[in-house]
């Protein structure tokens, strides 16, 4: 009896055929409501997970990259933190690499070298001197990438008298891709030199660093959370919306910077000051380069800084020995070595010069020693009296000390036009230096 009273009971509260009704409704309406609200209750911890997975495994091959390794008693450092993984290079960069501008990096991990006067002073050398194939001066754009920002002091004066304007540091972050470079480039306001002189300045002070360190940061340990959401939304066959994160290499920013169509109309030449470290914008200046020109003082020290830069660029332009997929700058052509800051009675250099060729000749990447006197700069009183305020080759001043100073200049500046295929580009150089120049 108790058991007839029960299935009526259920015959009488839920039916068969509202049981039936109630699970269509569940799986009609109910269901698709539900699924949302589960979903989110779950996308929090899951990303957690899925952060902590993705940040050790860019954290792995970040050990890896720098790893040690012991051969024999002599223990080797990794490849570099840079060479973590393979390039993703933009769209044709081969190819624009290939037809672009010459874009040159002066670059050493030593500073005191007179690396920053070195690359003032060529690009005014080429914006007086030089025309281009249209007959007018040569266009120079000068990227400052050392936040000590002496480069645009150099060229720009500040407003109001203090601190320089950071824009080296939106350009290492991405942010003046698509021809906005080109605006934001500054055209030459510091007084005393030559005018109008075609050099634009891109300046930068120290928020560059702090910018470095956040895309360096960012390329380390990139946010998951978009590559989440789209695996999510794949699993449950729901539109791919793409990736809320840009998927750009961190170490092409530069060069996709400067290979834009409105750079490469503007300018003529682009002339790089590296810093002396191998910072995010370094990098970025390497792959962004079709040359590179290493200055540096004679003397013992500097050679064994030499060496080590020229190993530096070989790893990356040729990629760690073994590892030839992870070479990110295929395209940069060393220029040479330019020698430097020496001084008004200089002593004899032939055995400093002829250990640091042996140096030179060990190396995988062996670029011409610009050892002839007549290529070297002097260490002259100009070059201070101007430091930080103008460029000297641009001074108005007429005095001997300047006169010599560029002299020097124009020697090594013609050399390394050659180099950078002036007759190509249809650049031209009316000769000789008129009498009363600049005046």
């Amino acid at each position: 009896m108790l058991k007839d009273g029960a299935q009526w009971v259920r015959g009488c509260v839920m039916p068969d055929w509202l049981l039936q009704l109630v699970g269509q409704l569940f799986h009609i309406a109910i269901w698709p409501l539900l699924a949302p609200l589960v979903l989110v209750l779950l996308y929090w911890p899951i990303l957690l997970l899925w952060r902590y997975v993705a940040a050790y495994r860019l954290v792995a091959e970040a050990r890896k990259a720098v790893a040690r390794t012991q051969d024999g008693n002599k223990p080797t450092e990794g490849s570099g933190f840079w060479l973590k993984q393979p390039a993703k290079q933009p769209p044709n960069y081969d190819t624009a690499m290939g037809a672009s501008i010459p874009i040159v990096m002066v670059g050493t991990l030593k500073g005191g070298v007179g690396k920053t006067t070195l690359s003032a002073n060529l690009a005014a050398h080429y914006a007086i001197r030089w025309r281009n194939r249209r007959g007018q001066n040569l266009s120079v754009l000068l990227i400052d990438l050392d936040f000590q920002g002496s480069l645009s002091t150099m060229t720009l004066a500040s407003a109001d008298g203090g601190e320089m304007i950071c824009r080296a540091n939106r350009l290492v972050s991405g942010e003046l891709s698509g021809g906005r470079l080109t605006q934001e480039a500054q055209p030459v306001t510091a007084t005393g030199m030559v005018a109008p002189l075609s050099i634009r300045t891109l300046p930068a002070s120290y928020d560059l660093a702090q910018a470095e360190n956040r895309s360096m940061i960012e390329w380390l340990l990139p946010q998951a959370d978009g590559e989440l959401l789209n695996w999510l939304l794949r699993v449950f066959r729901i539109r791919h919306y793409g990736d809320s994160r840009s998927k750009t290499d961190l170490r092409y920013r530069l060069a996709e910077a400067l290979l834009h169509h409105s750079v490469q109309e503007t300018f003529d030449l682009v002339i790089i000051d590296a810093p002396p470290r191998l910072t995010t914008s370094h990098i970025q200046a390497m792959c962004a380069s079709t040359h590179v020109l290493i200055p540096t003082i004679i003397d013992g020290l500097s050679n064994d800084a030499v060496a080590k830069y020229l190993d530096q660029i070989a790893s990356h332009k040729l990629g760690p020995l073994g590892a030839k997929h992870l070479a990110i700058c295929p395209q940069i052509e060393p220029l040479g070595v330019a020698f430097t800051l020496i001084p008004p009675n200089p002593p004899n250099f032939d055995g400093v010069l002829n250990e640091l060729q042996a140096k030179v000749d060990q190396s995988r990447l062996r670029p011409q020693l610009l050892r002839d006197i007549s290529l070297r700069t002097k260490h002259r009183k100009p070059y201070r009296d101007c430091s930080g305020v103008r460029i000297a080759y641009a001074d108005t001043s007429l005095a001997k000390d300047y006169e010599d100073l560029r002299d020097e200049v124009d020697t090594l500046a013609i050399l390394i036009a050659k180099k950078l295929g002036c007759e190509a580009r249809h650049w031209s150089l009316p000769e000789p230096r008129s009498a009363g120049w600049p005046i």
